[in-house]
């Protein structure tokens, strides 16, 4: 499908519990799918089953349908400032949301019918080598954005599109 073709695409966002409900307009995007979008995305995106030095870029390639330019060259530039820093060999990240922290709709910032900051509280578990060495739980302002991109690659219809301002550390245990 050509960009031409794929800007004609009308896109039609289910909110995920219909039990009360539910009117849709065509091409609206619910502010429950942004944050569903956010989580998903970033959460799959920040977890290295194995080792970060070849998890993290591989994650960054794979979802890059789903990441704009700048946010891609944005998380590149990352994985080398960690990779000079001995952040990723041999580094596993597990990311799951704080329990209590889930979905309500403060967590997600309405700027225009095309862009939305999600406010995503996150707790990030680190192993190295199978020793942990790291749980902190941050606060992460995920831009989240409309894409024109083919259904074919991003049946979301959008992309992560980095941070809104710098994350915010809530709590954390760190072990050195």
């Amino acid at each position: 499908m050509s960009a031409n073709k794929a800007r004609e695409v009308q896109r039609l966002y289910i909110p995920p519990d219909l039990r009360a409900g539910a009117t849709v307009t065509l091409n609206e995007i619910p502010v429950t799918t942004a944050y569903s979008f956010a989580v998903s995305i970033f959460q799959y995106l920040n977890t290295w089953l194995d080792d970060g030095a070849k998890d993290y870029p591989a994650r960054v390639a794979e979802l890059a349908p789903y990441l704009s330019p700048s946010y891609q060259q944005w998380l590149k530039e990352d994985i080398l400032r960690r990779s000079n820093r001995g952040e990723l060999d041999r580094r596993t990240r597990t990311v799951t949301l704080i329990n209590e922290m889930a979905y309500d709709d403060q967590r997600v910032n309405i700027i225009n019918e095309n862009n939305f900051v999600v406010w995503l509280d996150l707790r990030i578990t680190e192993t190295h080598r199978g020793v942990p060495i790291k749980s902190v739980d941050i606060r992460y302002p995920i831009k989240v954005v409309r894409s024109n991109v083919s259904p074919e690659f991003n049946p979301w219809g959008l992309m992560l599109d980095g941070f809104q301002e710098n994350p915010t550390r809530i709590t954390s245990t760190v072990k050195e």
